[in-house]
């Protein structure tokens, strides 16, 4: 399948727009020449992602993109063709069943701003929730780990496309005053394991019985050097199985390593039920 000619013209470019030098994608649109627009990037330090013509960056291949960089609006018409290619051929690749031509689109077109999110959601059309698409779809209106509410736009203008039927009219193009959509990303990463309340917890039950084995190792070895006298004929070997045998040791030991699995699984969801 290829991302249809409606969806290039109502949904892609539009969303994306046609900006014919280089400009920081996270940098807000100021009035210039009466309408609103992007801000040339004056070559300082860059908050989004440098890009140029229909959403072009370095991250796609081709052309790279320098400072002063312009582009014909016939050069930025090849260079998307160019750029929805993978997209399409990435999606076609990934998608294990049947979907309409709507939603095809819909997810080439989030694929082309953001991969990760268009990949969660074929995953979930792959196991037959394509009613879950558009929730997971909705996770990923961050750009550098800020929520844009341009991405949210774009976003619910990717649901209204994908929950389209084919053959029935499709929705309007976004306003160009109110687009404004960087690549997304999903959602801020988890929370580190120590700011997280389970992780806390494991790593406290792990330390306090790392103390309390210590202390019973010590304990054992100080009745060791006490009985030196009476254990004047074991050898090495000797002194450490008694010291394994003891079950305080061996307990504790266990508690170690499930506090260690709980803090494994536990950060494990954290980054699993974030993708």
């Amino acid at each position: 399948m290829k991302l249809s000619q409606a969806a290039r013209n109502r949904l892609t470019e539009p969303w994306e727009e046609c900006v014919l030098y280089v400009y920081d994608d996270k940098v807000p649109k100021r009035r210039i020449n009466g309408r609103l627009a992007y801000p040339e990037w004056d070559g300082g330090a860059v908050h989004g992602t440098l890009t140029i013509g229909f959403g072009h960056t370095d991250a796609a291949g081709g052309l790279k993109i320098r400072q002063g960089l312009r582009l014909t609006r016939e050069q930025a018409d090849e260079l998307l063709s160019a750029d929805i290619a993978p997209c399409e051929r990435a999606v076609a690749r990934a998608l294990k069943v049947e979907v309409t031509q709507h939603q095809f689109d819909a997810v080439v077109d989030t694929y082309f701003n953001c991969p990760s999110g268009a990949l969660a959601a074929v995953k979930l059309i792959n196991a037959g929730r394509p009613e879950a698409v558009p929730a997971k779809l909705l996770q990923y209106i961050y750009s550098k780990g800020e929520r844009m509410q341009g991405l949210v736009n774009r976003r619910n203008a990717e649901i209204a496309w994908f929950n389209t039927p084919d053959g029935a009219e499709q929705p309007s193009a976004p306003h160009p005053d109110v687009v404004f959509s960087p690549k997304a990303e999903r959602n801020p990463p988890p929370k580190p394991m120590r700011e997280s309340k389970t992780g806390a917890a494991a790593v406290t039950v792990g330390l306090g019985t790392a103390a309390e084995a210590a202390s019973q190792a010590n304990d054992a070895l100080e009745q060791a050097r006490t009985a030196k006298d009476t254990l004047e004929g074991l050898g090495v070997w000797d002194h450490l199985a008694a010291l394994a045998s003891k079950p305080m040791v061996l307990v504790c030991i266990g508690v170690i390593v499930l506090a260690a699995f709980i803090w494994l699984d536990r950060r494990n969801k954290l980054v699993n039920d974030h993708v």
